[in-house]
């Protein structure tokens, strides 16, 4: 065991995590009363991406090259207007989480 060598998460990856946890947890939090399938589409892909973005850095995780040009158009949208862009729900009913 002592010459094993663990990776390290650096900096920009702990970053990108911090973002993809963001775009979740977002998602997560919205209302979707009242929404039809289409809109709600946006926020599984928040989703999406955002977990993609958890596992930049990981062993056997995503790499750079898994982003296609939705994927990227996803994250910069959300780095733009942290979701203020997507179809809103009516007001959230739930009274537990």
């Amino acid at each position: 065991m002592g010459n094993m060598n663990f990776m390290e998460v650096t900096p920009a990856q702990r970053q990108l995590a911090d973002f993809g946890r963001e775009m979740m947890d977002f998602s997560e939090s919205a209302s979707m009363t009242g929404l039809k399938d289409k809109d709600i589409k946006h926020y599984n892909d928040l989703s999406e991406v955002g977990y993609m973005l958890t596992q930049v850095g990981t062993s056997f995780g995503v790499k750079d090259k898994d982003f296609n040009s939705e994927h990227r158009r996803v994250i910069a949208e959300f780095q733009e207007f942290k979701g203020s862009n997507l179809p809103q729900g009516g007001p959230c009913l739930r009274t537990t989480f």
